[in-house]
């Protein structure tokens, strides 16, 4: 039932993102808006609720007084509505109609300047003709750690430790990769000039992560459209090139630029027809070469910009060259990938073998390593063992739960590869654990314990 929550509000951004680029008649805006009115209408004709509702506390999104850590990640355009209207959240109702939602996507897109006066926001979406979506009061934090609407009159929410939530400093880099990544796939689609001095800052963010916990939010994520994944998917691969370029011991601006390599890798991506990139089915001849062309058109993009580095350009080119010579683009027997494109080539595949898609499900770790390992002439070797070495065959990020009935979220991988640095979220009677140096268990020192199961795996359940 959350996960339906979750993709409701991952519609409403992906609205306002089309909107943004289109208008409102265009099918995909109109699209958005009808896939809306129908899920929500699935919802509260079978959940014995009059409105579906959540909230905006400090850049993230909330329901039932809890982070909603996914589509906070993905969906930063409604939360920064919410900002700019000066409300808590939005609340809607039946009967909505498409119109009501193209109208709410029209004032997304359009709103720049803060209102930050929740009434006379509310008049403006009276104005605008939109029913039966209410604007919520700003929610406060309790002092339990939940959250709650607040009742209009408190002028500021209750102080509280923002360092006590775990995932707030990832959350906050992977929105601004999200948007960047989104940014430059549209400027390519419509043959504007690309951001690359942002993507490199951003890169250098994800490449400045703490630790090993730079995967840590992936097991959150989720995509109910075909243009969040194909955003989410540029983001995750530029956070396993920088698991690799650190496992590999790169200097920080080496993985600062592999990082960015891969946030712009898929440029090439936006000039294919939508009806090939999307379709589920097999591709003929004419579709495959097609599709095929996409290394070298994001490879054009990035040069016409005049800002891309040679690493940028040569990983879009060679994303999918094999160590062997072949795939596509084809090239002559004596050409060699780059070391950077090997590693992108490593961290391109494993993301789709691993990540679920609207027509597929998630390959496990395990399986996808088999997979790869197995056609020895496919990829460089160094990376490719650096992946295993760094996620184990459980990624960090990864939910598990262990031979004791305990849960909790893979940390690190250990020198073996099944037995991982766990921190517990959960004791055996499913209840939650206080966080601290004593809630994290060594698999390398606890012999007694294992893991038993694998809830979510982190770098590839979306």
């Amino acid at each position: 039932m959350e996960q339906r929550f979750s993709d409701l509000i991952l519609l409403l951004a992906g609205g306002i993102n089309q909107r943004r680029m289109y208008f409102d008649a265009h099918p995909k805006v109109r699209a958005f808006s009808q896939d809306f009115t129908i899920q929500l209408g699935k919802l509260l004709s079978g959940d014995d609720q009059e409105e579906f509702s959540f909230g905006v506390f400090k850049g993230k999104f909330i329901r039932n007084g809890k982070y909603l850590v996914g589509p906070s990640i993905a969906g930063r355009s409604l939360i920064a509505f919410a900002e700019l209207l000066g409300c808590g959240g939005f609340a809607f109702s039946l009967p909505l109609q498409p119109a009501d939602v193209v109208a709410f996507f029209r004032l997304a897109a359009t709103v720049k300047d803060p209102i930050g006066d929740l009434a006379v926001a509310q008049e403006l979406f009276a104005k605008e003709g939109i029913g039966h979506i209410r604007l919520a009061n700003p929610f406060v934090k309790n002092r339990d750690g939940t959250f709650a609407e607040g009742t209009g009159e408190q002028s500021e929410s209750i102080p509280h430790d923002d360092d006590l939530d775990d995932f707030s400093p990832l959350v906050d880099i992977y929105q601004s990769l999200y948007e960047i990544v989104a940014r430059n796939n549209s400027m390519a689609l419509h043959s504007g000039g690309l951001d690359i001095a942002g993507a490199m800052a951003n890169g250098e963010r994800l490449a400045g992560a703490g630790g090993d916990g730079v995967l840590d939010v992936m097991q959150f994520i989720r995509y109910p459209d075909y243009d969040s994944y194909t955003i989410g998917h540029s983001v995750r691969v530029g956070a396993l090139a920088v698991v690799i370029g650190r496992r590999l011991g790169f200097p920080p601006e080496v993985v600062t630029e592999l990082a960015t390599a891969g946030l712009l890798h898929d440029l090439g991506k936006g000039r294919i027809p939508e009806e090939i990139l999307f379709k589920p089915g097999r591709l003929d001849p004419d579709e495959r070469r097609i599709m095929e062309s996409h290394p070298a058109l994001g490879a054009q993009v990035l040069i016409a910009s005049g800002e891309a580095t040679e690493m940028m350009v040569s990983t879009a080119w060679g994303h999918h060259i094999r160590r062997d010579g072949r795939g596509y683009p084809a090239m002559p027997d004596w050409h060699k990938p780059g070391f950077a494109a090997a590693v992108i080539h490593v961290c391109d595949v494993f993301e789709a073998l691993t990540a679920t898609r609207p027509y597929k499900k998630p390959m496990s770790p395990h399986r996808a390593y088999e997979i790869m390992f197995k056609d020895r002439a496919a990829f460089d070797p160094r990376p490719l063992s650096a992946l295993v070495q760094a996620l184990g065959l459980y990624p960090p990020g990864s939910e598990v739960v262990l031979t004791d009935g305990r849960r909790g979220v893979v940390a690190r991988a250990g020198k073996n590869l099944d037995r991982p640095a766990v921190r517990l979220t959960r004791d055996q009677f499913d209840a939650p654990l206080a966080q601290g140096p004593e809630s994290y268990v060594d698999l390398e020192r606890e012999s007694s314990l294992k893991v038993a199961e694998v809830i979510l795996v982190g770098a590839g359940e979306s």
